[in-house]
């Protein structure tokens, strides 16, 4: 019965990952649409794809709740799920939080910076792949988690400077003030991906090494 019960706490997990996926999968598609495209109404259709997704991550979250207030597992295993999916559910609403900023205030962005916010999102996708590989990792064979949370901090890295980059660039710009202001509190959003991703790995590395004391 423990086995069966640790089955479908596995698979109620990493069913909240991959609708966390659908979410960021959304969420790539409206940004590309608004800051590659400039095509404000498509990329209000995947918002809304984005929120729909975020709201079904939502209730698996809430599923794999309700089974670790059940009392499924060993008290140390329900702690480190618990966090696993909150830091997990933290993407998904960094992702609601960019596009509502970006849409609802319809952020103009430089042309001189496009690209490498593009770039950013892109990698901040990598590492959340990553991070659905370490977490199911966590399930059988731990320590290989560490390969996927080393490839994180890189990424995060460099999305830490290209932002860097960027934020020299807008603010060299012969821009406003108030756009300039504007577009570094996206960029100051955008970057959280990588940040919750990061956040998540360091999570995962401190799980590994208390299952190895």
């Amino acid at each position: 019965m423990f086995w069966k019960k640790q089955k479908e706490i596995e698979e109620l997990v990493l069913e909240h990952v991959q609708l966390v996926d659908a979410t960021l999968s959304a969420f790539a598609k409206s940004f590309k649409a608004y800051v590659k495209d400039h095509d404000a109404d498509t990329a209000e259709e995947y918002a809304l794809e984005t929120h729909k997704a975020e709201g079904k991550a939502d209730d698996a979250r809430r599923s794999v709740e309700k089974q670790m207030l059940a009392g499924s597992l060993l008290p140390t295993s329900r702690r480190d799920i618990l966090q696993i999916i909150d830091q997990v559910d933290r993407l998904a609403n960094a992702a609601e939080e960019i596009l509502d900023y970006l849409l609802l205030q319809r952020v103009r962005i430089p042309r001189e910076i496009r690209n490498d916010l593009l770039k950013i999102a892109v990698i901040s996708d990598d590492a959340f792949d990553e991070a659905k590989d370490a977490v199911k990792c966590l399930f059988h064979k731990t320590s290989d988690a560490l390969k996927h949370t080393e490839k994180i901090e890189h990424l995060e890295g460099d999305v830490d400077r290209i932002e860097r980059e960027v934020t020299k660039t807008l603010f060299k710009l012969d821009i406003d003030l108030a756009w300039k202001l504007q577009v570094s509190g996206f960029l100051q959003r955008l970057v959280r991906l990588s940040d919750r991703a990061e956040d998540l790995s360091d999570l995962i590395e401190l799980i590994v090494a208390a299952r190895r004391v």
